[in-house]
């Protein structure tokens, strides 16, 4: 993982306060991405990835933690090197925000112009998603 190694190199040229920062950030990400194992509509895998993108920066040691996870591992590690998302991630990921997009009109009674906002928010991050190459047979576990 090179983007690692280098920000491994690089370590040493952040300032204390940036580098604790990023730490603290990184934890933040991960406390909502380990929240998501248990709650369905909260996801793991872009909580951890962008927990690695920080630790990356500011602690390896953690980043080889949650890529050495047996279920969320794989995946960020495909994200964070080759910018793939397998397709069964891909329609995870659409499931959890049409089924959030639900809940949010059920429970919150939005305005239609709130809504049409957050469906075409939703509908961008959708296309972006599915437009992710899919790793190849020789990447995927």
């Amino acid at each position: 993982m090179s983007e690692v190694k280098q920000a491994e190199n690089s370590k040493q040229a952040m300032h204390p306060v940036s580098r604790a920062w990023m730490q603290i950030a990184g934890w933040g990400l991960f406390i909502l991405g380990a929240v998501g194992i248990v709650l369905p509509l909260l996801p793991t895998t872009i909580f951890w990835i962008g927990a690695v993108w920080c630790w990356s920066r500011s602690a390896p040691h953690l980043t080889k933690r949650i890529l050495a996870h047996p279920r969320f591992g794989q995946p960020v590690y495909l994200f964070i090197t080759y910018g793939e998302i397998s397709r069964m991630g891909k329609w995870m990921a659409v499931l959890g925000m049409s089924l959030g997009f639900a809940i949010f009109q059920l429970i919150g009674s939005p305005g239609w112009q709130l809504s049409l906002a957050v469906l075409l928010l939703l509908t961008l991050v959708a296309i972006w998603l599915w437009q992710r190459p899919e790793p190849t047979l020789s990447r995927q576990g």
